[in-house]
């Protein structure tokens, strides 16, 4: 009986991923443009290598940041990425130049969106990407918004390398419990309507209208 080598062979990874948008930001006269690609199902080979590849302690000075300040760096990476292996998961990856610069991972639904984490850092030793963060923040913001799901929530940890619970609540968001070093925070969506308002003014967005799979790998630097 013969057996088709095809059977023994593991197949190789295609790094799939969707051109979702590209954003212009300018602050103080610099001009950032930043590419949003969502992470397919079909293959996340991709955010394994990124997660190998992105290490935060090379792009960050040492004076900035403790040693524990960049594991929690990276375990925030981690989580993103280890969540994006969930089918009911939605994971986009921010990229400047081709080259990533962050990551939010979250949980669409009807009723209530769950982020599971958000984690953004420079493509160059020392210099943040500008916005990234936010430029995230709008994508999941607009697809939140047609969808007409009633609430975004998520968990803020104040233990992190930065302070993140003011910045979630200039985003809209409020504190609702929280023990230890978490915090529970929610908005909805008239809160996010009002938050996309200013949004809309700061990042341009233009969707990219091709929903072709493209391969991550060749089109972004690791």
């Amino acid at each position: 009986m013969h057996i088709s080598n095809r059977l023994q062979q593991p197949q190789s990874p295609n790094f799939k991923g969707i051109h979702l948008a590209t954003s212009r930001t300018c602050i103080k006269n610099l001009e950032t443009s930043i590419d949003l690609y969502e992470v397919t199902n079909k293959d996340r080979a991709f955010l394994k290598k990124l997660k190998e590849t992105v290490k935060m302690s090379d792009l960050m000075p040492d004076k900035m940041i403790s040693k524990e300040g960049y594991d929690r760096w990276q375990e925030m990476l981690s989580l993103a990425v280890d969540k994006a292996a969930g089918s009911d998961r939605k994971t986009i990856i921010a990229a400047k130049d081709n080259k990533p610069c962050g990551i939010i991972t979250y949980k669409p639904d009807k009723r209530t969106y769950e982020l599971d984490c958000i984690c953004t850092w420079p493509v160059e030793a020392g210099k943040k990407v500008a916005l990234a963060g936010q430029t995230l923040f709008k994508q999941m913001f607009s697809e939140f918004l047609k969808q007409k799901s009633n609430f975004i929530e998520l968990v803020a940890i104040l233990n992190g390398p930065f302070p993140v619970v003011h910045k979630y609540m200039r985003l809209g968001f409020k504190q609702t419990g929280g023990e230890n070093f978490l915090v529970a925070m929610r908005t909805n969506q008239e809160q996010v309507k009002n938050t996309m308002k200013y949004l809309d003014d700061i990042i341009i967005t233009t969707p990219v209208n091709d929903s072709k799979d493209v391969n991550l790998l060749e089109k972004l630097d690791l």
